[in-house]
């Protein structure tokens, strides 16, 4: 009778093995197909903790946000001057008729605000860091110079809308973001005429913030001319609204990281190591409204044309390390190639948990980045960081690998990525371009160190085959 036994000789029987189905799974395992999808999808998943150190960008940059608040309040906030506003407060009689024909009146109150027929400004500004914890804050005490004229208002042609005027309310007004700035009492010279600013701008306006002196009727229909000083704290940038007919402004530091913001830029400037001077022109006609407002509310005239100078701080490393993680991902998959390919010439496979080790040397580089920079620079902090991440993935792949001289390149190779990356954060304008030709050229590298590969698993190119 045929079975599946056989004598051996001995008198022990064996029974046959069932052929294997598991060869074909087995290959598909280890093929370099499957190890490099293992890859791109790791490299998705790490865009979980990628996140979580993006969120702690953003809380640091808060925290820094908050110190630049706090040192605001107590020191003074950023400073913009509107004015000075020749305001004269107006009412009429106004009749209305509702759906259903019934008649009524109210009484309508608006201000006539009139600009200065000239306006010269100048400032004197003396900055300086105020250190917050770890935080150094630009702050500066200006010392802004006001002067120029108003001419004679048509009061006539402010009645022909029948509104009665109260030329006895009117008040000449300046407008300022934050008046706790201010450290001194001033005078104002109306016509040679000392008069004191009082506190807050003199009219109804729920949002209005400055000081004002009250104006006389006989001012108003002759015209004057004015002059004054204001001693004033900020942080960070000082503006004023070209609120003349023309409007000239010079403005000297010893800040020397000057940023000129705002819709106008200085007609002329100079910057150097101790500091920088600017003027400006603003004619009216660039200034684009007129001489007369009729507003219900003068806090809306400090408007968008302001101009003026930010204290620039050359260290912004908060927004250069959150570029970085912008390149992330194909920063990492960039590395994950290296590696690799690194494994293929060996012949020596490396565990996935091995790539995620590397994975988290990679994201651990922008924590380390971000610490060092708010105690070193940015970029110290980007050499020492990037040294020791190549360093460490370096070492690690080395002997992974038992390849030292593996592990030196793959570090060499990190190394000039992280040059390039520093690259693309410091010369924004030649981003795309540099950073669309270096991936054109990874990839042509990639595509010609690997076009020997047989990506079924059948053959491996190993370091002998080479």
């Amino acid at each position: 009778m045929a079975d599946n036994e056989s004598n051996n000789g001995s008198g022990t029987h064996h029974r046959a093995e069932p052929p294997s189905n598991t060869a074909p799974v087995k290959r598909m395992v280890d093929s370099p197909a499957f190890k490099f999808i293992i890859l791109g999808v790791l490299t998705l998943v790490l865009m979980i903790p990628l996140l979580l150190v993006y969120r702690i960008v953003d809380e640091r940059q808060s925290y820094s946000r908050q110190a630049v608040s706090e040192v605001g309040r107590k020191w003074g906030r950023e400073q913009s001057f509107a004015g000075p506003y020749l305001v004269i407060p107006m009412e009429r009689m106004v009749e209305s008729t509702n759906r259903q024909g019934v008649k009524s009146s109210y009484r309508e109150e608006k201000f006539a605000v009139l600009l200065p027929e000239t306006l010269d400004v100048k400032s004197d500004v003396t900055a300086k860091e105020l250190q917050r914890g770890i935080f150094d804050i630009p702050v500066y005490n200006s010392m802004v110079r006001y002067a120029g004229k108003f001419k004679a208002a048509d009061v006539d042609q402010l009645r022909r809308n029948r509104f009665e005027l109260r030329l006895d309310e009117a008040v000449l007004a300046v407008q300022i973001t934050d008046v706790r700035g201010i450290k001194k009492t001033t005078d104002v010279l109306i016509n040679e005429t000392a008069k004191r600013f009082q506190a807050g701008v003199g009219v109804k306006s729920p949002r209005g913030r400055g000081i004002h002196i009250p104006m006389t009727a006989s001012q108003i229909t002759d015209g004057f001319s004015f002059q004054f000083e204001l001693p004033v704290n900020g942080t960070r940038h000082l503006q004023i609204e070209p609120s003349g007919g023309e409007t000239r402004m010079e403005m000297k530091s010893n800040w020397p990281h000057p940023s000129f913001m705002g819709n106008f830029l200085p007609t002329e400037r100079s910057i150097s190591a101790d500091g920088f001077s600017a003027k400006w022109v603003v004619p009216q006609l660039a200034r684009g409204f007129g001489q007369l407002h009729i507003v219900k509310d003068i806090a809306p005239l400090m408007r968008s044309n302001l101009f003026g100078v930010q204290f620039y701080q050359p260290v912004g490393f908060y927004d250069l390390v959150s570029r970085a993680l912008k390149y992330a991902i194909a920063f990492i998959s960039a590395v994950y190639l290296m590696v690799y390919i690194m494994e293929v010439y060996v012949g020596k496979p490396i565990h996935w948990i091995q790539y995620v080790f590397v994975g988290f040397a990679l994201l651990i580089f922008y924590l380390v980045l971000l610490a060092l920079a708010e105690h070193l620079g940015f970029e110290i902090a980007y050499g020492t960081a990037s040294l020791a991440t190549s360093v460490l993935i370096g070492l690690y792949t080395s002997s992974a690998l038992s390849s030292p001289r593996k592990g030196l390149v793959l570090g060499f190779l990190i190394a000039i990525i992280y040059t390039l990356l520093y690259l693309l954060l410091r010369v924004e304008d030649y981003a795309l371009l540099i950073g669309s030709l270096a991936g054109f050229f990874m990839l042509a590298s990639v595509m010609y160190m690997t076009r020997n590969v047989d990506w079924s698993g059948y053959t491996i190119i190993k370091e002998s085959d080479k």
